[in-house]
């Protein structure tokens, strides 16, 4: 029963809890967008915009929250899964520490 309550308790003070991360707008909030003076023309951050996109073609995004990064070229792979193993297996089968014993090195 006391198990019960306890849940009962923990479930009210989560929801409870929510409420207190609400903020009211604070009036330099609300005078942000008036308060910040353009200091380009639209003209002039399209230019921008073309001119950084002919250099690289790739822009990352910063929008508030959300930031969009351009998608990663895929590398290509030279050497097989098996190919590493070995070369690993052989390394440390070289380089063994003084009670090789204790240690599996996978072969």
């Amino acid at each position: 029963m006391n198990v019960k309550k306890s849940l009962v308790v923990a479930a009210v003070s989560a929801f409870a809890a929510a409420g207190a991360f609400a903020q009211e707008v604070t009036a330099e909030e609300l005078a942000f967008p008036s308060s910040v003076a353009s200091t380009k023309t639209r003209a002039e951050v399209k230019a921008e915009l073309a001119a950084a996109r002919a250099q690289n073609g790739r822009l990352s995004v910063f929008s508030g929250e959300a930031t969009a990064f351009p998608q990663e070229q895929a590398t290509s792979v030279t050497r097989s899964r098996a190919d590493v193993r070995n070369e690993t297996i052989s390394y440390l089968r070289e380089h063994r520490f003084p009670s090789s014993d204790d240690h599996n090195i996978g072969g």
